[in-house]
């Protein structure tokens, strides 16, 4: 399960740096967007995926990035939707195989018990 485990930080890594590249590529768009049209949706927009990526991480970002991209390109939303459904699932797989990477049972009462001294 050891290897497991480190294909899992391995595959994170690179979702992280995926999503990392999508939310500043992103945000290049929409300044290049609005420097040509002055449309100020696209200005909120920018706006909002800045603090959102401050306040959030890449949670906020990504759903603004991928309702930016929801009739410029297909590919673009295509790719933030497998990355924001990516973390989860990715997330959950790490918790299973870091498990047995300790080798003990999640709940042993006694152990607990002899711990606390009861």
């Amino acid at each position: 399960m050891g290897g497991l485990f480190g294909i899992v930080i391995l595959f994170a890594l690179v979702i992280g740096i995926g999503s990392l590249v999508y939310i500043i590529k992103s945000l290049i768009d929409m300044w290049k967007e609005y420097a040509a049209t002055k449309n100020e949706t696209i200005l909120l927009l920018f706006i909002l995926n800045i603090i959102g990526f401050f306040l959030s991480g890449a949670l906020i970002s990504m759903i603004v990035a991928i309702i930016f991209y929801w009739n410029r390109s297909k590919s673009m939303r295509l790719l933030g939707i497998i990355l924001l459904i990516a973390g989860p699932i990715l997330f959950i797989v790490f918790a299973i195989s870091a498990f047995p990477l300790f080798d003990t049972q999640m709940m042993d009462w006694q152990q607990m018990e002899y711990e606390m001294n009861l």
